[in-house]
């Protein structure tokens, strides 16, 4: 294993995070807390940040 190669760890980390941010934003939905599309829009970032961290993943894949 190459212990440079962070890519996979990155991506799970990225996607365990957006997943928790979804989570916490429905229990604030739910819960009626008046800020909650705050987390809603950190939660869409994290999202994004996870797809780009998977899409470098795969392109370093195929090479």
């Amino acid at each position: 294993m190459n212990l440079k190669n962070f890519e996979l760890m990155e991506f799970i980390t990225s996607l365990v995070s957006a997943i928790l941010l979804y989570v916490l934003t429905i229990y604030q939905y739910l819960n009626s807390k008046p800020y909650f599309y705050l987390v809603l829009i950190a939660a869409l970032l994290m999202s994004a940040n996870a797809y780009l961290k998977y899409k470098k993943y795969k392109d370093k894949r195929k090479i």
